[in-house]
């Protein structure tokens, strides 16, 4: 199985001090792009010390590669990484530079492979981060207008290398994912043709949405049976012609919902920075907007009302940030667990809250 992790799918001034302790912590050169890449490693901090601690335990999660014009900077490389260079200039161990590694125009992914066809590639049972620079990205999604934006893609990208560098959730990408006759190829393929399939869903994403927002615990109660109900019926009725849609489908609400989950709540770090004579600036980024964009964070604007709609190419990221998020609501542990154990789908733990419940076994 190859696995493009996901593409994340949107439609001059003094250097601050956050910037600069991230900056020295890596022997990286004077650059734009370190800086940049610096930016978001200092996000990455932030966001994991409100939402997910484990993901900030390292400073980085291991080889990123930063493509820019006829560029690919490659940061923190690795051995499998450094044999396919070609002719590469070192600075440190660090960073090492060299000529376009490939001539594919778009890079926002995490790359990893498990198939033997693809054993002498870099990314062969290694996780690897690609990303294209700012200015390349906005040729292919208008709206990613600013540093800022482009971090928060970065961030999502960055927990999927956090995802694969747990052992648990790494085997069992291999051994009980990549082995399956279906895969996230047909899940897409069939949440777009079958447009009864897709409706369900997003009736299960509005249902999911309106326990999030529902203040009655009896109310929200009733909407999450309701929401296992109805995904039961889908499951059951599509689940015979596709035996392996719902493990698939388990297994990319997780991976997807929680990148989300991440990249949403990366942005109340960037909101946190807004009019704050503290934050972190880039300097010299002609694409630095000084946080503008995240003044107010609403899902219903529609420059974030993507996280929250289920279309057909993505509504297992959807489904599973809204799961979360309701997690979150009802004060369920879960984050321990989710990768320890991604054999157990996200809606097994709202089963499992139903089941504490009076009258119910």
């Amino acid at each position: 199985m190859l696995a493009i992790a996901c593409q994340n799918q949107k439609d001059e001034s003094q250097a601050g001090s956050e910037s600069e302790n991230s900056e020295n912590q890596f022997d990286l050169p004077d650059s734009l792009s370190t800086r940049r890449i610096s930016f978001v490693l200092n996000l990455k901090k932030s966001v994991a010390e409100r939402n997910w601690p484990e993901f900030g335990e390292k400073n980085n999660e291991g080889t990123l590669i930063y493509f820019d014009a006829d560029r690919s900077e490659v940061f923190f490389p690795d051995s499998h990484v450094n044999k396919k260079l070609h002719n590469p200039k070192k600075h440190s161990d660090n960073y090492w530079l060299t000529g376009r590694i490939d001539s594919i125009p778009y890079h926002m992914e995490v790359m990893i492979s498990f198939n033997e066809e693809d054993s002498l590639e870099f990314f062969f049972k290694n996780p690897v981060e690609q990303y294209s620079s700012v200015e390349e990205i906005g040729k292919y999604i208008p709206s990613v207008e600013s540093t800022e934006m482009w971090s928060t893609m970065v961030i999502h990208e960055m927990f999927h290398h956090f995802q694969y560098n747990n052992e648990n959730y790494l085997e069992y990408a291999e051994s009980d994912i990549g082995i399956l006759p279906f895969d996230i190829r047909n899940l897409v393929a069939l949440c777009q043709e079958d447009k009864q399939f897709l409706a369900m869903i997003q009736d299960e994403n509005n249902i999911l949405m309106k326990a999030i927002s529902e203040d009655s615990k009896d109310n929200r109660d009733s909407l999450i049976t309701s929401y296992l109900d109805q995904r039961k019926k889908r499951i059951t009725k599509y689940g015979s012609e596709h035996p392996h849609l719902e493990q698939v489908e388990n297994y990319y609400v997780i991976q997807e919902g929680s990148a989300r989950y991440i990249e949403y709540y990366s942005m109340f770090s960037l909101n946190n920075y807004f009019n704050n004579s503290d934050a972190p600036i880039i300097h010299n980024d002609p694409k630095f907007i000084s946080y503008s964009e995240f003044e107010e964070i609403d899902l219903e604007n529609h420059a974030f009302n993507y996280l929250v709609y289920a279309g057909p190419t993505d509504y297992h990221y959807t489904i599973g940030f809204n799961i979360m998020r309701l997690l979150d609501e009802l004060k369920i542990e879960y984050k321990k667990y989710l990768l320890n154990n991604p054999e157990k789908g996200l809606h097994q733990y709202l089963e499992d809250y139903i089941t504490t419940l009076p009258n119910k076994s």
